[in-house]
C-alpha cells in the first residue's frame, strides 16, 4: 500500500528527530542559572566570581575566596507553551495546543578548599542542559508524529584549581570538565487507513540512550586594574558526546485487521542506533566595578559556537540502508546580561538583572521539539551571609518572544508558539 511506504519514512524519520534533539535541546535549553546569586544579577558574574558557582562562571574566581565553603541548591523550572494553528495551513489551521505541566529542578553543589594564601581547590556539579518537554494529552496532540515527549539530562562533574597574585589583582584557572548526559525520546507514526480513508496512529517509536560521558575543560582569567574595577573572561570547550541507545516500536491497533497486518510487516526491528552530538564553546566576557557607593555592578557577554552544528548523522545496528544525514544550519550566538548587587545591611543584600539572549534556531527548525525564540528577563534576588551560613534565593522570569514558522518549518508544522517560563533559584552555603 502506497500508504504504508509513508509510514515506513515515517518511521524511519523518528531517527531525524532524534538526531537533531541533541542539539536543539542543548542550544534552546542550555542552562545558565548554576548558582542563585549569579542568576539574580541576570548571569553577569564573570567579572565578579565571588561565591562557589565561580567554577561555572569564571573558575579564577575561586581563587579569591579563601575560606572552606560548601553551597548546594538548584533551580525549578516551569515553562509554559502554547501553539497555535497557522490559519493558513489545512493541517493545523484552529489548533491550539500547550504543554504538560511540570516543573525541572537541575541541581548545583560546590566545595571550595583553599590551599596556602594563593591558590585554592574546588568541585562542582551541576546541569549545564536539561529539559523535559511533553504536549498535553500526547496521543492526540497534533504534533505527536514529530514530538510527545522528550526528556533530556545532564550532569557535569568539575575538579577546578585557581591561583592569584599576593596583592589579589590577577587570578587564573581551569578545570577538566566530565559530561554525562540522557535522552529519551517518544513519537508516533501515522498512515492513510485505506479502509476508512483517515489517518491512523499505527506505532509509537522510543529512544532511550544510554548515560553517555566525555570530557572537555575550562579556563577563566580575572584581573582588577583599581580596587573598583575588575574584568573577567571565561571559556568552557565544547565536548562532542559518543551517543548509543535503543529504539523501541510499538503497533498500535486500528481496529482493521488487514490493514494492521499490513502495517506490522512494515515496523522496523526494535534496534540500536548511535550518532554523535556536539556541545558547543561558550566564551564569557564581564566587566564589574563598585565606583557606585554600595553597588556592585556587571555587564557581561556571552559567545555561544552553535554554528558548529552543520549536519548530524545516525548510524542503524540492524538496517544501515537507512542511516540518516540531516543539516542543521545553525548560527553562533550572543546573549547579553547586566546585573547588580547592592549592601543593604552588614548580611543582606538585594540583586537586579536582565538579560537578551539570541536564539541561534533557523526559523525553518521552529517546531513541537524545539518552538525557541530570542529570550529577554528580568531577575531579582536577595542573599544573605553571615559568619558561617550563606542563604541566596531568586525569582526570575523569562520570556520567549512570540515566534512564527512563517510557512517554513520542514516538516510542514505551520503555526505560531508563546514560550514563558519561571525559574526560582535557591542555594545554602556554609564557610568552615
Amino acid at each position: 500500500m502506497r500508504s504504508l511506504q509513508r509510514f515506513r519514512t515515517g518511521v524511519v524519520g523518528l531517527f531525524m528527530v532524534v538526531a537533531a534533539t541533541g542539539v536543539s535541546f542543548g542550544s534552546g535549553f542550555g542552562l545558565f542559572e548554576q548558582g542563585a546569586k549569579a542568576t539574580a544579577m541576570g548571569g553577569a558574574f564573570a567579572a565578579t566570581a565571588d561565591d562557589p558557582s565561580a567554577i561555572f562562571y569564571n573558575v579564577a574566581g575561586i581563587a579569591q575566596q579563601r575560606h572552606m565553603i560548601l553551597m548546594a541548591g538548584g533551580t525549578g523550572i516551569n515553562f509554559a507553551n502554547q501553539f497555535r494553528g497557522d490559519p493558513n495551513d489545512p493541517f493545523t489551521s484552529g489548533a491550539n495546543e500547550q504543554y504538560r505541566a511540570h516543573t525541572f529542578i537541575p541541581p548545583n553543589a560546590y566545595l571550595l578548599i583553599p590551599i596556602g594564601s594563593n591558590a585554592t581547590f574546588g568541585v562542582g556539579v551541576f546541569s549545564p542542559f536539561g529539559l523535559r518537554t511533553n504536549w498535553q494529552d500526547p496521543n492526540r496532540f497534533i504534533g505527536r508524529f514529530i514530538s510527545q515527549d522528550a526528556n533530556l539530562k545532564a550532569l557535569d562533574v568539575e575538579p577546578a584549581f585557581a591561583w592569584q597574585t599576593s596583592d589579589g589583582r590577577l587570578a587564573i584557572g581551569a578545570g577538566a570538565d566530565y559530561r554525562r548526559m540522557h535522552i529519551i525520546l517518544a513519537r508516533n507514526s501515522a498512515a492513510l487507513n485505506p479502509f476508512n480513508q483517515r489517518i491512523s496512529d499505527v506505532a509509537n517509536a522510543r529512544l532511550n540512550s544510554d548515560w553517555d560521558n566525555a570530557w572537555g575543560y575550562n579556563a577563566g582569567i580575572l584581573f582588577k586594574p583599581s580596587p573598583t574595577w575588575s574584568l573577567g573572561a571565561a571559556y568552557r570547550s565544547n565536548i562532542d558526546i559518543n551517543f548509543k541507545g535503543q529504539a523501541h516500536f510499538t503497533q498500535i491497533p486500528t481496529g482493521f485487521p488487514q490493514f494492521d497486518a499490513a502495517a506490522k510487516a512494515l515496523i522496523p526491528p526494535d534496534q540500536g542506533i548511535s550518532t554523535t552530538i556536539s556541545m558547543p564553546a561558550i566564551t564569557s566576557l564581564g566587566i564589574a566595578t563598585t565606583a557606585i557607593s554600595g553597588w556592585q555592578l556587571e555587564f557581561d557577554t556571552t559567545y555561544t559556537t552553535w554554528s558548529r552544528f552543520k549536519n548530524l548523522d545516525v548510524a542503524f545496528d540492524t538496517t544501515p540502508a537507512v542511516n540518516i544525514h540531516r543539516p542543521q544550519n545553525w548560527e553562533n550566538s550572543w546573549s547579553y546580561r547586566i546585573g547588580g548587587n547592592r549592601h543593604v545591611t552588614d548580611n543582606w543584600d538585594i540583586r537586579l538583572g536582565a538579560l537578551y539572549d539570541k536564539t541561534p534556531q533557523p526559523t525553518s527548525g521552529v517546531g513541537p521539539l524545539l518552538p525557541d525564540a530570542n529570550r529577554i528577563g528580568p531577575s531579582f534576588g536577595v542573599g544573605y551571609h553571615g559568619d558561617h551560613f550563606t542563604f541566596d534565593a531568586t525569582e526570575f522570569v523569562l520570556h520567549f518572544l512570540p515566534r512564527s514558522t512563517q510557512g517554513t518549518n520542514v516538516d510542514a508544522f505551520n503555526g505560531s508558539y508563546k514560550t514563558d517560563a519561571n525559574l526560582i533559584s535557591l542555594n545554602l552555603g556554609y564557610k568552615f
